[in-house]
């Protein structure tokens, strides 16, 4: 007997780095349903890159909410991550300012100050 390969929603924060859910319309191939007329269902996947690859995991309807407020988190801490980043580069760039100035102002005050201080 084969066994269906079934992809595994992620259980963490962590294990969501990218990606995101999204609704799609699917048909499910049942002669007698709606879809055969036209009306497509609604479905939901978490679609993300895994190994640089796009993958779609399909969301049970039982799990759609509580997955919901995990890929959020992720979202939300990935934002918090990007903000840091931001503000240590600033930090970095106000740092690297500063002893550029302080270099130009000891070549400027040199001359003038010769032997009073010791760099």
């Amino acid at each position: 007997m084969k066994t269906k390969n079934t992809k595994m929603l992620p259980k963490t924060v962590r294990e969501i780095y990218n990606g995101g859910i999204y609704k799609q319309y699917v048909r499910c191939g049942k002669k007698n349903c709606k879809c055969a007329r036209g009306e497509k269902h609604i479905a939901y996947y978490f679609f993300t890159r895994r190994n640089g690859k796009l993958t779609k995991t399909y969301v049970r309807k039982a799990q759609l909410e509580a997955f919901t407020q995990l890929v959020t988190e992720s979202k939300n801490r990935k934002k918090e991550y990007c903000v840091d980043r931001m503000t240590d580069a600033q930090l970095i760039r106000n740092m690297n300012r500063l002893a550029r100035e302080r270099d130009l102002f000891i070549k400027a005050t040199k001359g003038i100050y010769e032997g009073e201080f010791e760099i």
